[in-house]
């Protein structure tokens, strides 16, 4: 009679402990997004410059002008840099424990205009950096996203 029981608990904890084998803690490692950038690996992306492959805005992908680039780069204390298509941009992001990004209230930004494609291609990538939350780095890339995944900033090194 006790062996049925004994059998039955130990499939359950088994079960258990097979499930909880399968979350993954986001600050501890790598999920789909790939590995969570927090205060203390920042470093492992800073001081190298990111250039945009692919936008994702309200969960539709942004067609990037031919020849044109978008680039994201930042520093062990969290100041930030890049070209926004047509113009450079500055300003600063402070990374929380749990991998939050708080980004500063004024980036600065030089004042040139271009072709209305471009404008609108900087217009998209300027609001979409201020609008993600967390960073991740997955395969030699560099994602940027918001909370429920919808707007999405994802790069590639620089040559």
């Amino acid at each position: 009679m006790k062996s049925p029981y004994l059998l039955m608990v130990s499939i359950f904890v088994c079960s258990i402990f097979i499930a909880c084998a399968g979350t993954t803690d986001k600050n501890a490692g790598s999920g789909s997004d790939g590995k969570l950038i927090t205060p203390q690996n920042l470093g492992e992306i800073a001081g190298i410059e990111w250039n945009l492959t692919k936008m994702t805005r309200n969960n539709a992908v942004v067609a990037l002008v031919e020849d044109s680039q978008n680039t994201f780069a930042c520093d062990d204390d969290g100041k930030v840099t890049g070209k926004a298509t047509l113009n450079r941009y500055a300003g600063s992001l402070k990374l929380q424990q749990d991998g939050r990004i708080t980004w500063s209230k004024a980036f600065i930004m030089t004042q040139m205009a271009g072709e209305p494609e471009l404008m609108e291609q900087e217009t998209n990538f300027s609001q979409a950096l201020v609008q993600t939350s967390h960073m991740y780095s997955r395969d030699s890339k560099l994602i940027l996203k918001n909370q429920d995944g919808s707007t999405t900033l994802e790069f590639e090194q620089t040559k």
